[in-house]
């Protein structure tokens, strides 16, 4: 493998060039939670980033770039100062961690998710990027009327909780990207991949659950309150074949239709089988390889050379060692 020349890392706090990176990790996800980053500075490079900046900052925004690819932008959570050894780390997520620190009392009355999401986007000054959905979400409601609720009783909901149960029962992605907010399907199989062979890699692990293969089905079930009446999947698959495997792993939700369980059944399904085999690359830094991305794995000579969709890209800079990105992804 051709060495990799060290990406070039830029960092801003509210558009403030910070000087001094000594050491970067970056985990940019699709598994419906926040991005994250932790960033270790060296004190006193200028004179604006003496222990007295990093002990008097209690917010901002921040901004992290390689080589003009912005891979974070991001709330600061926590800042740790060390003034023995004469450094500052400030740790924290993506803009997302926004929504996940908001707690809203509200009833959206007959509106469709991407309408929903779309509006809490906004609250949080994020622009959405939404793909359209067709019919209202919510709860039944006095004569048919749905209503999805963030009243008294649902304190324990938070915004960001919301948006990823509006995005798993539409089968969605959900997720921030720079300042905005993308709710859209899942990037196609028939998407053109990027191509990866073991010559590009340091390392590479396949696991495969072996259980989860064997049996990745789902079971879900409903009381419907509406219609006085209990659904579930494992009927509806009873009635159209016999010798069905036996279904250990068991899921519910309230007041779905027939359809919405018999919906729910397949996406819980699908998202099990796509644990049963998954890859651990260890590589040098690749813009390209993102989460969401489609690869295609080569040089194996087994069935394991095919799609893989990256979930997610753990990054490591140091400014002595240099870098390093770990990919875990799944099987298309």
């Amino acid at each position: 493998m051709l060495p990799v020349p060290a990406p070039v890392i830029e960092v801003t706090i509210d558009g403030t060039p910070i000087s001094g990176l000594l050491w970067a990790y970056i985990v940019t996800t699709n598994s419906f939670s926040a991005d994250t980053y932790a960033l270790t500075f060296a004190i006193g490079v200028q004179p604006q980033e003496d222990i007295g900046f990093w002990s008097s900052l209690t917010a901002g925004t921040v901004e992290v770039g390689a080589d003009y690819n912005s891979l974070i932008t991001g709330i600061i959570d926590t800042i740790r100062i060390d003034p023995i050894r004469g450094v500052a780390t400030i740790e924290g997520r993506d803009l997302s961690g926004r929504l996940v620190d908001c707690y809203r009392q509200q009833d959206f009355v007959n509106q469709t998710a991407s309408e929903v999401v779309s509006t809490i986007a906004r609250y949080h000054g994020l622009p959405p990027v939404v793909t359209t959905t067709e019919g209202n979400i919510g709860r039944y409601y006095a004569d048919g009327y749905t209503k999805l609720s963030l009243g008294q009783f649902s304190r324990s909901q938070s915004d960001w909780d919301l948006i990823v149960q509006l995005a798993r029962e539409a089968a969605f992605d959900v997720f921030v990207q720079g300042t905005s907010l993308y709710f859209q399907p899942p990037t196609s199989a028939t998407t053109v991949p990027i191509a990866l062979s073991l010559r590009d890699v340091q390392a590479l692990y396949v696991d495969r659950n072996i259980n989860m293969a064997n049996n990745s089905s789902a079971q879900v079930q409903s009381w419907n309150s509406r219609d006085m009446v209990s659904y579930s999947s494992l009927q509806a698959q009873q009635s159209g074949a016999s010798g069905s495997p036996s279904l250990p792993f068991l899921f519910s939700g309230s007041n779905y239709t027939a359809q919405q369980v018999t919906d729910t059944m397949s996406q819980y399904t699908a998202e099990l089988g796509r644990l049963t085999t998954t890859l651990r690359i260890e590589m040098p830094w690749n813009a390209a390889l993102t989460p969401r991305t489609i690869i295609m794995l080569s040089g194996t000579g087994s069935a394991l050379d095919t799609t893989y969709r990256v979930d997610t890209v753990e990054r490591r800079f140091s400014a002595s060692s240099g870098s390093e990105q770990t990919i875990y992804a799944c099987q298309v």
